[in-house]
This record gives structure tokens, sequence and C-alpha cells, in this order.
């Protein structure tokens, strides 16, 4: 046998039996249930029905494995686009069933649908977790069932540091400074109570963790009741609640309720329901964030820093300028919390135009530096110039020749733009995060918020000079905008009425380069152009990757996007039909026609909101049209008229036909419990 054969066979058995052994792979466990499990070969077709599972299987790298999941889990770029299968409290059985799973990931919450789907033959597996030992049991199964247990082993180690670094901070605290911290669940304000996190509840074990003392009522559960008496008793020094702390603050200021520390100091803050509901993989880096909120006077002292600032890594980013001696992504330990900063080093030093520090001569470095949201508060007591020399020095830069941005978009979603033609290159580098500051310019601001920010740095190989790096910003600012319109980005404070034009925090960076000398940047002008299509193509890159949005984008998604609930909807009722539920209504929406009235609707509604619609009669009889089509040959129940949160009228036209067609079934699309107007 010749050598090179003998070689070819060891490779190719060495091939087989790898293949073999994962394909043979088992996974025997006892799920959160208390079900034994039994799976034999890693699962090809998965529905995921929570957020957090969905998430670690795409950390595991399987997300190809991932066939459908609910709206509160947005597709990573990259990754191959999954079905929408309904919400997580009332997800579809036949959207699921329609996608053949072999295993569908279930919550204690979804029980019911668990039993009808394992009567079907579906294997059904909850993986819930209720404490951090149970999160980290989940990462562990995880790991055996998809036969990846170094990767899943290798994010529970990640997830612990990030615990042990708040530990580690939080334990610096003196004893008598340790400060008394509660998780608002919810107000009762006709019962005069609140709700809170029981007593065995994962939420204390997060404040814990954070260094803080959760209140202790001799109760347990997720969510238990808190009387006014002891809310006093316990005086609260911060309190923090889901999403927006708006109901949370109006309830809190009657008499009484208003009389506890975090209420006097305004501490009720606002913390994303993501993180704050969920125990996920981003659940120890939320904990360093709850610290931060907590003890951020304390952290941003020398003497309760753990680490000296140092450079961590360098990673480097490919730019082919001439002038452009390297660029790089450093990673770097700054008030002990890990920043990321792209640094762009010129060859001599130039002319730059920065809407932060405005036009600088004889710099050597541009750059953006991404803070992570631990350190968001840590710096506003010096202001900007404290947070540059504190940056700069840890990146070992001179102040004097560098122009930095600064941003809360993580820099491992960098996207880098090259557009090229007829001699021409134009480099765009953007970070971009939109979710929550995000605003309709001319209509709204002056509110100050934490950084979301789309940071923009534009290169060109032309010595552009100081009009054409005037106008530039122009173009740049269009092209930016122009990308939000595509994806139909909302405002933050007023999602249903208005489009964003930006986040009120956005920031340019615009190098002289080096070259022939340009003196047009302007849209007409073929390097305005390129400029222009690299800025719109790095925006939504960076904003798919940072915030996971998509230009096609279920219509679920994007009624939650404008804060519509559909819960409430839901529950509207006419003179003759109590409401339809929760799970039929977004069973409706995912039926790509009524999914495509709500979509007509949501275009008709910014039009009329910017007085472009002179009458919606032909829309109002299409909405007729689909209500009879939803109610068969069945009469056609009362119009709704819905009450609660005001609709712009051609989305409340569509979606109160939608109801109304489902209130004139007989049965319902999916089995239900209970009673229902037509059941």
């Amino acid at each position: 046998m010749s050598r090179r054969w003998f070689l070819f066979c060891v490779v190719y058995a060495a091939l087989v039996l790898g293949l073999g052994s994962q394909a043979m792979a088992a996974a025997d466990f006892t799920d959160f249930a208390g079900q034994p499990i039994n799976i034999q070969t890693p699962p090809q077709r998965v529905v995921s029905l929570v957020p957090e599972i969905t998430d670690s299987l795409y950390a595991l790298g399987v997300g190809n494995t991932i066939k459908g999941h609910t709206m509160y889990t947005r597709t990573p770029a990259g990754e191959p686009r999954a079905a929408l299968v309904g919400g997580f409290f009332s997800p579809s059985e036949k959207a699921i069933l329609a996608l053949k799973p072999q295993v569908v990931f279930t919550s204690r919450v979804q029980a019911k649908l668990e039993k009808k789907l394992a009567a079907k033959g579906i294997k059904v597996v909850r993986l819930h977790p209720l404490s951090l030992a149970q999160f980290y049991q989940r990462m562990q199964i995880l790991g055996m069932i998809f036969d990846r247990p170094t990767q899943a082993q290798r994010l529970s180690d990640k997830v612990r540091a990030d615990f042990d670094l708040a530990a580690k901070k939080a334990a610096k605290i003196p004893a008598k400074d340790k400060r008394r911290v509660m998780r608002l669940m919810g107000v009762g304000p006709k019962g005069g109570f609140v709700y809170t996190a029981g007593d065995d509840s994962f939420q204390n074990e997060l404040i814990t963790a954070a260094g803080g003392i959760p209140p202790k009522l001799g109760a347990k559960g997720g969510s238990v009741k808190m009387s006014q008496a002891q809310w006093q008793a316990f005086n609260p020094q911060v309190v923090y609640a889901c999403g927006s702390a708006k109901a949370a603050r109006k309830f809190l200021q009657r008499e009484g309720w208003n009389q506890v520390d975090a209420v006097k100091n305004h501490k009720v803050i606002a913390l994303p329901c993501d993180l704050t509901c969920r125990l996920s993989l981003k659940s120890g880096l939320f904990t360093q964030g709850l610290a931060a909120k907590v003890y951020g006077d304390y952290f941003a002292q020398k003497r309760f820093q753990l680490y000296p600032p140092a450079v961590l890594s360098q990673k480097p980013v490919k730019l082919d300028l001439p002038y452009v001696r390297q660029a790089e992504v450093v990673q770097a330990r700054i008030q002990d919390f890990t920043h990321r900063t792209l640094l762009i080093e010129f060859k001599k030093p130039m002319m730059v135009l920065s809407t932060l520090e405005g036009q600088r001569e004889g710099v050597r470095l541009i750059g953006n530096n991404y803070m992570p949201p631990p350190s968001w508060g840590l710096g506003h007591g010096g202001g900007l110039d404290e947070l540059r020399l504190r940056v700069m020095e840890a990146l070992q830069i001179d102040p004097q020749t560098s122009s930095l941005l600064f941003t809360g978009a993580d820099m491992n979603n960098l996207s880098v733009q090259r557009r090229e033609d007829q001699g021409l290159e134009v480099y765009a580098l953007v970070t971009a995060g939109a979710m929550h500051n995000a605003l309709r310019i001319a209509t709204e601001g002056g509110t100050y918020r934490e950084p979301g920010t789309i940071n923009i740095l534009v290169l060109t190989n032309r010595d552009l000079n100081p009009r054409a790096m005037a106008r530039a910003l122009v173009t740049i600012t269009e092209a930016k905008t122009a990308a939000l319109q595509d994806l139909d980005l909302r405002s933050s404070e007023h999602p249903l009425a208005y489009q964003a034009t930006g986040t009120g925090t956005d920031n340019i960076i615009v190098a002289q380069g080096a070259g022939p000398r340009a003196t047009l940047t302007g849209g007409h002008s073929r390097l305005g152009s390129l400029i222009a299509q690299a800025v719109h193509a790095g925006v939504l890159e960076a904003l798919a990757k940072q915030n996971r949005l998509h230009q096609k984008r279920n219509v679920l998604l994007r009624l939650r996007e404008r804060g519509v609930s559909l819960y409430a909807l839901a529950k509207q009722k006419t003179a003759t039909c109590p409401g339809v539920s929760l799970g039929r209504l977004e069973e409706a929406l995912l039926d790509p026609a009524n999914a495509a009235l709500v979509e007509m609707a949501l275009a008709l509604s910014d039009a009329q909101a910017r007085g472009q619609i002179s009458g919606l009669e032909p829309f109002r009889h299409l909405c007729e049209a689909r209500a009879k089509r939803i109610a068969g040959s069945n009469p056609l129940a009362p119009a709704y008229k819905l009450t609660g949160k005001e609709l712009p009228q051609p989305l409340a036209m569509a979606l109160g036909a939608i109801l109304r067609g489902l209130a004139s079934q007989p049965q319902p699309l999916i089995p239900i419990s209970g009673g229902e107007c037509g059941s």
C-alpha cells in the first residue's frame, strides 16, 4: 500500500468515526418539568418557544437547526431566518406543527400546549430555569443535546466570570453602605399594593450578586404582593422595573408610597425587559450593570476599582488606503469593565472634521470607543473631557493628536463597507444601536438618554478640501436617515406616530485623506454617491448585528416595535362578544393575507400623519372584505370600537376588521380553554 493511499485511509476513517460518534451521541436527562428525556442524535429541526434558549442555540453554533421561534427572538445577522410561530404565552400549535420539529423547547407557561404537542408525537423539552443553578444546568443539557459540551461549558464559564466581576466589585463596598434594592414586578392601583419577586426568585439572586440587599417577605414565587406597610418597612433605596418606569413612578408618588428613599432620591429606574425578566447568557453582564446603577458613585472612584487600566487584545481591521498605517479594534480594561475601541492610525498628521469635536488639525489617529453598559453612568461626573482622557490613557494614545467618538454599540458589531468606482475609493466604518433612544428630529428631542448612537467614520482615497469635508456630513446624514426609513425604525418615545431619523446622539468623523484633490462630495457627485452607498449599507448591517433589525420583519414584530399590545387588543369587547383569545389573534396575524392588510395599514398610518391621504373609503372596503373572509359563511359580528391606546385610524380599521372576523367564527382557529365568543 502506498504512503499516499495509507494517509487517505487514515483521514477517511477519522472522518467517518468522527461523524459516527456525533451521530451516535445520546442525551439522557430529566427536564425541568420532571420528565425523563432521551435524545439519540442531535436534532436538526427545532422550534424554541423560549427566547433565551433560542439565543443559547445561536451562541452554541447550531442556529441552522432553529426552524421556528416566538416574536421575542430576533434572528442574528448572518443566521438563516426562522419562521415566527406567535408570541411567548400563546404560540400557534398549527404553525409549530407545520415546521415538523423533532424537538420543541418550552416554558412552564406553555404547559397546555406541551400536552397537545406530546400527544402528536413531538418531543417536548422544558428547560425554563427558576434559579442560577438551573441556568447552568440548562446550558449543560443543551450542550449534551447538540453534542456541543465544550462550547456550552465555555459559554457558562463566561457568564460565571461576568458574575464574578460584579461580586468582586460589590465586595469592596463597606457592609454598612450596602443598599436595599427591589425588583418592582407591577403595581395594584386599586388594591393598594405592589408586586415584587418572591424570596426564592432568581430576581433576588441577581440583586444579591450585584451587592444589593433584596426584601425578604416570607413568600415564594416569581411575583408576590407587597403591602404599603412592608414597603415602608423595607424602605428600598433603589427600585427597578422592566421597560418603562413611567407607570411605576406615577403610582409611587401617592401618599405613603412616596415616603421611601428610592422615591425621594429619584432612584426608581427602568431596565430592559429582556435582561430583567430572563436568565440568559447576558445575566452576568446585566448584574454588572445593575451593580453600577446601585453603586455608581463608588465604582467611579479609583480606590474602588479592582484592576489598573490595561490593553487586553488587538484585532486588525483591513483598510487598503495608502495613508493608513494600521487599523485595529483594541480591547481594553477601563474602570474594571471591558471597552472595545476602533483605532485608525495615519502615516502622517492630517485634518479631520468631527461632529463631536469640530475641525481639528494635526490628527494622527481617529477612532470609536465602545463603552459597555456598566460604564455608561461612570463618566458623567467629569463630562466628555474626563471620559476622553480616561480612555486615551488606558489605550496609551496621545490626546493632542487623537480624535475619538464614543458609543454604546458594541465594536464586535462594527460594519466595514468599501465602495470603489473609476479609481475612487470610500470606506465607511459604522456602529449603530437604535432601540432605546431613536427619535424624529424637529418633532422630538431635548431629553438626554444613555448612548444608543449611530457613529460613522468615513475615509476616501482623495484629499478632501474643507468644503468637501463639510458637505460630506450632509451626504452621510442623508444616507443614514435613508437606511432608517428603509428599516421603518420607529421613534422610541412615540413609535406609533413617527419614523426615526436618528438617535439624537449620532456622530461622524470625516478624514481629510490623501490623493488627488476633491471638492465635491454631494449627492450628485460620484464620490458623494459612493460615500452614501457605503454609509447606507453600513447602517443597515450594523443595526442587523447590534439590534437584529432586518428590513423584512414579521408584522408581529412591527406591531410590537410600535408599542401595540396584542393582549390589550384581544380583550376588546363588542355588545355581543366578550373578546377573542390572544392565541387566536396572534395566529391570525401569521396568516399572510391578514399580515398584508396590517402592513398596508402601517404605511397608510404614516402617510396619513404626514397629511398625504385624502380619504380612507377604499381601504375601509378592503377591511370589510377581509373581516367577511375571516368570518367565512358566518354572520359578521358587530364592528369593534377599539378602546385604550389610541391607534392611527388605518391601523385601527385593519386590526378591528381582523378581530371582527375572528369574533364571527363558530370555532376558534386553535384549541383554547374556557368560553369564547363564537365557540
